[in-house]
């Protein structure tokens, strides 16, 4: 009993640095028509924590639970029910599979809090989290300056998207496969600090110790920013509003007025550090791209074309003398549209300069293909086509014509795959979530969680690179939630 123990909490340990390697190493096992199949880190690492907590909770005789919660296992179960109807039977035993994997690591983690609830372990877990992101975030400013330099993409890791030739400047994926999954795992630790420097004003701690958390708020966002993920970027936003109007309600303006103040100016400040960041990156960078272009593209890609700041030009002249790569316009995901890469001579520029309509648009493309093939038929609209089977549905319409593309929508795709009965159990499921999560101490914190990750959900769709968004809330849950026993800045060391 006490060697699972100890490999349980290592796990949760390992937890936050894993979720990091989401895409980097990734073992390779083939493909079909409709899908890669590969394992990540993350997905090994979610197999041997069920597996030791399964074992665990076996042996403090905890499984009964399972049976206990039976209504939070109707959606899963609906879920897996609905393969028999699925196009792509494969795909929907493998989405199942992980789905059913998630709960069950949610279940052990809630089911063996007692394991953990104590000051020293819950400090340990927050140091991991907290470590584990500051070192991604150095990686991902690395990979900027690898880009800049010219070091190529097998050393650099930056995806196919990322490089300097795409905007002027580099936007890091870290060990993600995309940055928009990046930007997503920094959500967390974004929100986590954010919420501390707001539940500890300056004035409560030691100047060291606020000075030093001030400052991973601030590393984080501007990591975060440097992604350039609008879908990350837009999430956040939305929370930062949620939170502050949350705990303002909660205990008046009066009283909290200095931190919401604080908590705004040190997001906007982080804004700020990261359009000098991507402008110094063009400015040195291998395109023709300044600081002043660099900057205006930024703002005009982030509001959608709203604000332009940029210079109007002419035509450019082409120069034949100069090699450089340009792209076809495919879209890839949310935020990158880059798909083949063919070498002409022209003059040097970055291929996009500002706003890059077609992402957006083939995302609206991809949510109406699913919301017409489930309107199609009264079976799909209360039923749906069968987990797994959204993309060889869409094919077969004639919508799309490459079964392996997703809806970069998670809501629709699951109102394509499972209906209105899954839109409704997955209803039902949150509501009872969200009732248990109000009656926390730290309700702030893992609402504001809930909904910035839903906001990102309406970006793309998936789950293998995007576990954390399934299981952070209850690590952080377990984490931080004995906030009366230990105060939780004490992680926050004095230099």
């Amino acid at each position: 009993m006490q060697k699972i123990r100890k490999t349980y909490k290592f796990l949760l340990l390992l937890f936050p640095a894993v979720l990091y390697f989401s895409y980097f190493p990734v073992i390779t096992l083939g493909h079909d028509e409709t899908m890669n199949f590969e394992l990540s880190m993350p997905l090994i690492w979610l197999v041997l924590f069920d597996i030791v907590a399964l074992v665990l909770m076996g042996l403090q005789k905890k499984l009964v639970l399972f049976v206990q919660k039976w209504i939070y296992l109707l959606f899963p179960v609906f879920a897996g029910l609905s393969i028999i109807w699925s196009d792509n039977i494969l795909r929907g035993v493998l989405t199942a599979g992980i789905m059913w994997a998630l709960y069950v690591a949610v279940f052990a983690t809630l089911a063996l809090k007692d394991e953990i609830l104590n000051s020293n372990f819950q400090q340990k877990m927050l140091k991991a989290f907290l470590g584990a992101s500051l070192i991604v975030c150095a990686w991902c400013f690395v990979q900027c300056i690898l880009d800049i330099v010219g070091v190529g993409r097998e050393c650099s890791l930056l995806c196919r998207g990322c490089v300097s030739a795409m905007f002027g400047f580099p936007h890091p994926n870290g060990f993600a496969i995309e940055p928009q999954f990046m930007g997503n795992l920094l959500l967390a630790p974004v929100i986590v600090t954010g919420w501390m420097v707001l539940k500890h004003h300056t004035s409560n701690l030691k100047f060291e110790r606020s000075k030093t958390l001030i400052l991973y708020f601030v590393i984080f966002t501007v990591t975060l920013f440097l992604t350039f993920s609008r879908g990350a970027i837009y999430a956040f936003g939305v929370g930062l509003v949620f939170l502050t109007v949350f705990v303002l309600v909660k205990n008046g303006w009066g009283k909290m007025w200095k931190r919401v103040v604080m908590v705004w100016a040190l997001m906007i400040l982080s804004f700020a550090l990261t359009l000098n960041v991507q402008g110094i990156l063009a400015e040195l960078g291998p395109t023709n791209d300044t600081y002043v272009t660099a900057v205006t593209k930024v703002l005009n890609h982030l509001s959608l074309g709203i604000i332009d700041l940029r210079e109007k030009k002419g035509e450019v002249p082409v120069d034949m003398d100069v090699p450089v790569v340009i792209a076809s316009f495919e879209t890839v995901s949310s935020e990158t549209v880059v798909t083949s890469e063919e070498e002409v001579f022209i003059k040097e520029d970055a291929i996009f300069d500002g706003y890059v309509e077609e992402s957006t648009e083939k995302r609206k493309m991809m949510t109406d293909n699913a919301l017409s093939v489930w309107s199609s038929s009264f079976k799909n609209v209360m039923f749906g086509v069968g987990l797994g089977g959204a993309g060889r549905a869409m094919q077969e319409a004639g919508l799309i014509d490459n079964a392996n593309e997703i809806v970069q929508n998670q809501y629709a795709s699951i109102l394509l795959e499972m209906g209105l009965t899954g839109i409704i159990l997955l209803v039902v499921l949150l509501v009872l979530i969200v009732k248990l999560v109000i009656k926390t101490p730290i309700n702030s914190l893992l609402l504001t969680l809930f909904v910035v990750y839903g906001v990102s959900l309406f970006f793309f769709a998936g789950l293998p690179n995007a576990l954390h968004i399934y299981l952070m809330p209850a690590i952080i849950y377990v984490m931080l939630e004995n906030k009366d026993r230990y105060d939780t800045i004490k992680v926050i060391k004095n230099k």
